[in-house]
């Protein structure tokens, strides 16, 4: 659900763009490998109606960290949460998605504060190949050119194609100033994003890795948010930047924490 993004006459549009023929072969492969669960224990699949539609990140043992457009507008008894699988449509373990928040400040205008929040009926029993990831403090940053890593099972290819396994990826971070010049005038780099990629293209997040991580120094700094495309030369992949994000995060798992204790 990684969102791709153009714009026609009537405005700002979501939707996967038209390619020509001679675009095509710069687009074949984002450039990933297969790993194993045990690679990534913090990864989820999360379902819609029982389909693979986003990823997400272990924060603790109800709480799944994931961008907002992946589950903005709908309700938490559509979800559930798979963890502890290489493969998003088998084994490890279904946990129904209770409760949800997405933040208040998102809309798909600007893909601005792309982040939410899943709360699992069923706490998690971390091991080997189920494991929560630590979080960017706030402040914390990614430092321009070092090597990120980002996880899921979206397209191998612009528009189609989904693995078997999940796949791992390694892009570069991306100075802001440099990404929010690439899509200038079009979209904009707000300081609730940072940005990964190569100039060459070739490798990046796509549809179906949306809400999913984006890790720096084995923590989470980034949830894959938006793109112009899927690995196209000189548009790097946009992430919702969990350092800017860290406060909304630390109220609202509280809050909810809270209203579950009552709760129960």
């Amino acid at each position: 659900m990684y969102t791709l993004l153009w714009f026609t006459l009537f405005g700002f549009a979501v939707s996967s763009p038209t390619l020509k023929d001679d675009q095509d072969e710069h687009l074949k492969i984002v450039g990933g490998e297969n790993i194993e669960i045990t690679e990534a224990p913090y990864q989820v699949s999360i379902q819609y109606r029982g389909r693979h539609t986003c990823g997400g990140a272990i924060v603790d043992t109800n709480i799944i960290v994931t961008a907002a457009h992946c589950i903005f507008g709908t309700q938490a008894f559509n979800y559930q949460v798979r963890a502890g699988s290489s493969f998003s449509q088998r084994d490890g373990l279904m946990s129904l998605v209770s409760d949800m928040i997405w933040h208040p400040g998102f809309n798909y205008a600007t893909m601005d504060n792309d982040v939410a929040i899943l709360w699992l009926a069923t706490p998690l029993t971390f091991n080997g190949v189920v494991a929560p990831i630590e979080m960017f403090q706030a402040g914390e940053e990614v430092t321009d050119g070092d090597i990120t890593v980002v996880t899921g099972w979206g397209h191998i290819s612009e528009g189609g194609g989904y693995p078997t396994m999940l796949q791992r990826v390694l892009v570069p971070k991306v100075n802001e100033a440099v990404c929010d010049f690439a899509y200038q005038p079009m979209y904009r780099i707000t300081p609730r994003m940072l940005c990964a990629g190569t100039p060459a293209g070739g490798k990046d997040a796509c549809q179906g890795d949306s809400g999913g991580p984006l890790i720096y120094n084995g923590k989470l700094a980034g949830i894959v948010s938006w793109g112009l495309g899927c690995a196209r030369p000189d548009y790097p992949g946009v992430y919702a930047k969990v350092s800017s994000l860290r406060g909304w995060l630390d109220l609202n798992i509280a809050m909810m924490k809270q209203r579950h204790v009552l709760r129960n």
